[in-house]
């Protein structure tokens, strides 16, 4: 649970688009995908787990001063929401 603390809280510190970019950056492909489904897969009987889980995902998609960015050049807004929904659905 301190993890998903943490991660959030960097998240939540990303205040523009560069620095959202750098951290999503370093998460992604390595990071994002065995931590979270891990996560998930063994805790997913624990409710407090799974929400701040979700909270957690909650702060990556929350476009806060726009440093979520949807142009043609940069693929990370779609990355995020997709990954994100695959985990919530």
């Amino acid at each position: 649970m301190k993890l998903f603390y943490i991660l959030r809280g960097i998240v939540r510190g990303c205040n523009n688009s560069k620095t959202f970019n750098l951290f999503f950056d370093w998460f992604y492909p390595h990071y994002f995908s065995p931590i979270i489904e891990g996560a998930l897969n063994a805790f997913h009987a624990d409710d407090e787990v799974v929400l701040v889980i979700f909270k957690f995902l909650t702060e990556l998609v929350l476009n806060r001063q726009n440093r979520v960015r949807f142009d043609t050049w940069n693929i990370n807004g779609l990355i995020v929401f997709k990954e994100t929904a695959k985990y919530v659905v």
